[in-house]
């Protein structure tokens, strides 16, 4: 998984998943992880008793979630975790994206 999933995340990742009853009961299945979206609405979020924050919480505006997923690129490009191609790449993908909007 990228840093940058983590740096400006839109979902809760994890490593593992729990398996349904018929298939190991509550074993832990540490082949698959999971991606637990984030609602988008603080409202969507409280009525869903989500204690996570929302997209709107997060990111204020479409603007905000380009400006944080651009400081996050050049800051995985400055550790030497992306390549230049990638995080023009990056930020192109969050500006077209509807994060925001």
């Amino acid at each position: 998984m990228s840093r940058f999933y983590v740096a400006v995340p839109l979902a809760t990742y994890s490593g593992w998943n729990v398996r349904a009853a018929a298939f190991a009961g509550d074993d832990l299945c540490d082949a698959f992880g999971q991606r637990i979206e984030f609602a988008q609405t603080e409202a969507e979020r409280l009525a869903a008793g989500d204690p996570r924050l929302s997209i709107e919480e997060r990111y204020a505006n479409h603007g905000a979630y380009v400006s944080a997923v651009a400081r996050a690129a050049n800051d995985l490009h400055r550790q030497r975790f992306l390549l230049d191609e990638d995080v023009e790449r990056t930020i192109d993908a969050a500006a077209e994206s509807s994060i925001g909007k």
